[in-house]
């Protein structure tokens, strides 16, 4: 399990509406008469829903939410998750989606072809302390130094050709090629604030994860995981040693390491008779929130200096982030893992080092 216990509310933080006044403010652009859709299950306080329901309203905004049931399978399994018609037909008629409970579904495609915008507070999912989550990354943080330095991070990922990730006491190393790919700055912003413009349809706090999907058949080499594995029906965990993880054009082949965790993970991909679940690494984030943390909660691949990889899926995410021009892997589950302090050459020259990055 993840190694840090956040603070749990029993009651509104008036922090809380600052926050969710910030984001709909400065993330979203909301404006008077726009019809918003907030979609939760129970995973989330209710406070925390009726802050961003209640929030809206004050701006002049037509806001409503609806509760789903809990999907089977959490966050691993949203690719294959099925979602009742009422939604589908409430998320064809809002401006604006407060995604608490979907993540990556053919729902959400649906509503961005229907000229929708969605933001998911939680990426994808909520839980029971997105409030401390979201004060501590977004009110608490420097927010605009976050989202230029996202921006430069990206700018160097695009330029780049060649990416060798190294980890572990022997060295390893895990290389992708990037030649061809244009990164994001993933820094959860809807409207950029500098431009006064649109930036995405679709965005996820807390801020910021740069990086890039990666074409099918990417990707050689080992590396050594020591920060988070999502692979759990339901939550993360933390390594209590390392997991050494080797793969061949794109294709994870062997999975090593003294951890119990290491048998686990192959059990689980091989009851899965998923071919598409071996597939990786189809995309690679870069880490820039100094106030993320390793939680149950997907701020952990915000942190700062870490890098996340994803693993089966992408077909649904390549979608979200638009058409993306090349073949994305496709499977029943997407599934990441974390390395706390690698260090990444990008074309030969160090770009990331002891959780220092190089720009």
């Amino acid at each position: 399990m993840a190694s840090i216990s956040p603070d749990i509310a029993t009651r509104l933080k008036p922090d809380l509406i600052a926050v969710v006044s910030k984001i709909y403010r400065d993330f979203c652009n909301l404006q008077a008469g726009q019809q918003v859709l907030i979609i939760s299950d129970a995973r989330t306080p209710d406070f925390v829903i009726a802050s961003f329901q209640g929030v809206a309203q004050s701006f002049g905004a037509d806001a409503v939410r609806i509760e789903c049931a809990i999907p089977a399978g959490g966050a691993t399994y949203q690719p294959g998750a099925q979602w009742p018609a009422m939604l589908e037909a409430a998320a064809a008629k809002a401006d604006l989606i407060i995604d608490m409970a979907v993540g990556y579904s053919e729902l959400i495609v649906n509503a961005l072809k229907n000229g929708c915008r969605v933001l998911c507070p939680g990426d994808g999912i909520g839980g029971p302390f997105m409030d401390d989550v979201l004060i501590r990354t977004i009110l608490h943080a420097d927010v605009d130094s976050i989202r230029k330095e996202a921006d430069l991070v990206a700018r160097r990922m695009t330029k780049a050709k060649s990416c060798k990730i190294i980890t572990g006491p022997e060295n390893d190393v895990l290389e992708i090629d990037l030649s061809g790919l244009e990164a994001v700055a993933a820094d959860g912003y809807l409207w950029d604030p500098d431009r006064k413009e649109w930036k995405t349809n679709w965005a996820f706090l807390p801020p910021a994860q740069p990086g890039v999907l990666i074409p099918v058949g990417r990707g050689d080499g080992v590396v050594n995981v020591d920060a988070t594995l999502l692979h759990h029906p339901v939550y993360h965990e933390k390594p209590d040693s390392p997991i050494k993880l080797t793969f061949e054009k794109g294709r994870l082949v062997a999975i090593g390491g003294a951890t119990p965790l290491a048998a686990t993970l192959e059990n689980w991909l091989r009851g899965l008779e998923d071919d598409g679940a071996w597939n990786g690494p189809v995309h690679l984030n870069i880490g820039v929130n100094p106030n993320a943390l390793l939680t149950q909660s997907q701020e952990w691949e915000r942190v700062y200096g870490s890098i996340t990889c994803g693993m089966g899926d992408l077909s649904l995410l390549g979608q979200l982030m638009g058409d993306v021009g090349f073949e994305l892997s496709r499977s029943r589950v997407h599934w990441d893992w974390t390395v706390a302090q690698p260090t990444i050459l990008l074309d030969g020259e160090v770009f990331l080092k002891r959780g220092k990055l190089f720009l």
